[in-house]
């Protein structure tokens, strides 16, 4: 039963209620299916977004390390200027005035502060020599740095391992700006050129992809806010107390505060893009924030644009239902009356011509057209079952493949009647002689040649008797077959075991030894002169062809039993099963084949599986079970 069979017979009977089902059917795929098309579009859209906001964040991360790591080149070239001598204040100080004013607009102030001689030192008492924030003679301190903490807790030492070394500050607050130091010993390596600086003014300055694109940098331990575009510049919490963002969590839940942070993530108002800032000893995170309505309108018109075409689709849908409901469809409906009729044998049904060249117009001429093929064809038909070949309604031209199909049955069935009685005749004498006068001559000829061996030396004799041996095995197999061919099936209850053993102790195994493993008893219905004249083949073969060992087992399975009859010989010829599987024979030069044959058709007629195994000898399997009475098969 198919899922038509499911609906209404009122829907079923009813094209016009079919395609309105099928219609709103259709309708609500398209629907779900662009809800759903639609969804997975603005997500990939809202997806590419997001990864297209942290990009930003990335590349202006990138930015920013690499200004950072220009500026620590900056201070340790500077710190090998030759105008920079701390021994001479005045000097140094104009040279760090000279320098100050070439440096990017980022740059608050230069020092030179003597370099300590005790360690550990956290960089606060040490005397500053000369500087451009007149805090020369004053201690460090002066100037708000603040070098760090490490990891455990403990502060950062003022200290370097060369000349060429450098060290970065933690971010802090110096007369209302968010700064940071960074620090490089002089050529004399007593002192330390410290060079200070606002990275908000750089943060402001950063390239926007978006409009009313935000730019914030986040500290690496605690997620406070240190850098920010268009802010006040002061430690807080990145979006208050009350609040955790995603990146403020990934940065508060790090082991180490210095392990690379990205990634992207949808606020309520807006979408933000964060990454860690690549470079040395700076454990800052770099936001871009984006109101989500920039970052996501291409979502939001990607979803008004489908929903649109999914509405247009729906009203078009609508609009060609009904014009065909109120069009073809009644049209339809008639011609369907009309081919009913024709189909219940009403040739005379009248189908009107109303001139209409669409495709309604060319179904009725073709329903026209089809109704005279079908009168000209049944009448055909009639003569041609009443052998009436002559007759002139048989010229009557059918078009295309049904009236050459006609002609060729016409003259295939008038050829076949006549080989068949033909055939009939052949077969009825060839089977005369096979069973009478052959039969006959080969005991005449064996008889004279047996009392010729007699009399004659030599093997001539028996290459005859042999021959004739042969050729009588071959009419036995023949009769046997004809036998099997000319009867049909009559099942009864049979012993399988008793049978088979019936059969062994009537084969001469000359040299070669049959064992048998088979149950006491194994009862079969089915046709037992079949069954009879079908294994008496393959044991034949078996003692025939094996060189020391006949095997016959007998087994049962879940609907009869297996029949397996083995033999140590050289196996079948591959060729001779090949002939056997495709149903024709070539060439009959050995008895095998008829015994085969024998074998197969033998099987077919018991409804039972016959498969041979050749790879070690001969084993022949056959699969028989129950045949059904005549009665029940006929039920």
């Amino acid at each position: 039963m198919g899922t038509a069979g499911l609906l209404p017979e009122q829907v079923r009977s009813r094209y016009a209620v079919k395609l309105l089902a099928v219609s709103l059917f259709i309708t609500a795929v398209i629907v779900v299916a662009g809800t759903v098309v639609a969804g997975q579009v603005a997500d990939r859209v809202t997806e590419e977004q997001l990864q297209s906001v942290e990009a930003s964040a990335e590349l202006e991360a990138e930015n920013l390390a690499s200004w950072f790591e220009g500026e620590q080149e900056s201070i340790r070239l500077l710190s090998a200027h030759r105008n920079v001598v701390p021994s001479n204040r005045t000097r140094t100080e104009d040279a760090l005035v000279r320098e100050l004013t070439r440096m990017s607009s980022d740059a608050a102030s230069l020092h030179v502060v003597e370099r300590p001689t005790k360690q550990p030192s956290n960089g606060t008492t040490e005397r500053v020599v000369a500087s451009t924030d007149a805090v020369a003679g004053e201690p460090l301190a002066a100037t708000g740095i603040d070098w760090g903490q490490t990891v455990t807790g403990e502060e950062v030492a003022f200290q370097f391992d060369s000349t060429t070394d450098t060290l970065v500050s933690w971010v802090y607050l110096d007369r209302g700006d968010m700064s940071v130091a960074i620090g490089s010993p002089t050529r004399d390596g007593d002192h330390v050129l410290i060079g200070e600086y606002h990275p908000s003014t750089r943060v402001a300055a950063a390239a926007d992809a978006a409009e009313e694109t935000s730019t914030v940098v986040l500290g690496g331990v605690s997620g406070y806010v240190m850098f920010e575009k268009n802010s006040p510049n002061e430690f807080r919490p990145y979006k208050g107390d009350s609040t955790s963002t995603e990146v403020e969590s990934r940065i508060e839940n790090r082991s180490d505060q210095f392990a690379p942070l990205s990634g992207a993530e949808l606020g309520e108002t807006e979408v933000r893009g964060y990454h860690s800032v690549p470079s040395e000893g700076v454990n800052w995170v770099l936001v871009k924030e984006v109101p989500r309505s920039n970052a996501l309108a291409v979502t939001s018109q990607v979803r008004n644009d489908l929903a649109v075409l999914i509405g247009l689709t729906f009203v078009g849908f609508l609009l060609v239902s009904g014009i065909i409901h109120f069009g073809p469809i009644n049209a339809i409906r008639q011609l369907s009356t009309q081919a009913e009729a024709v189909a219940e044998g009403d040739l005379t049904v009248e189908i009107p011509d109303e001139n209409r060249i669409d495709e309604v117009g060319q179904l009725r001429s073709s329903l026209r057209r089809t109704t005279a093929y079908v009168e000209t064809i049944s009448e055909q038909a009639e003569k041609i079952a009443r052998r009436d070949f002559g007759d002139d309604q048989l010229d009557e031209e059918i078009p295309g493949p049904v009236g050459e199909a006609m002609v060729d049955m016409r003259d295939d069935l008038e050829r076949f009647i006549e080989e068949r009685e033909r055939r009939e005749q052949r077969l009825e004498v060839f089977n005369r002689l096979l069973r009478h006068n052959l039969r006959n001559r080969l005991d005449v000829i064996r008889s004279h040649t047996e009392q010729l061996a007699d009399r004659t030396e030599g093997d001539d004799a028996a290459v005859v008797l042999a021959a004739t041996d042969r050729l009588a095995a071959i009419g036995t197999r023949a009769r046997r077959i004809d036998s099997l061919m000319s009867r049909d099936p009559d099942p009864t209850s049979v012993d399988l075991t008793a049978v088979v053993s019936d059969l062994i102790s009537a084969v001469e195994p000359g040299d070669v030894t049959v064992d048998t493993d088979v149950p006491p008893t194994a009862p079969i219905r089915t046709d037992v002169e079949t069954l009879r004249t079908t294994l008496v083949s393959p044991l034949e073969n078996a003692v025939t062809y094996a060189e020391s060992e006949v095997t016959v087992s007998i087994a049962a399975t879940a609907d009869g039993y297996r029949i397996d009859i083995r033999d140590d010989g050289p196996g079948i010829p591959a060729s001779e099963l090949e002939t056997l599987a495709a149903g024709t024979e070539t060439t009959l030069q050995h008895g095998r084949g008829l015994g085969l044959w024998q074998l197969k058709w033998g099987v077919e007629a018991l409804g039972g599986d016959l498969s041979f195994d050749i790879d070690d000898g001969t084993t022949v399997t056959i699969r028989l079970a129950d045949i059904p009475d005549r009665t029940e098969a006929g039920e």
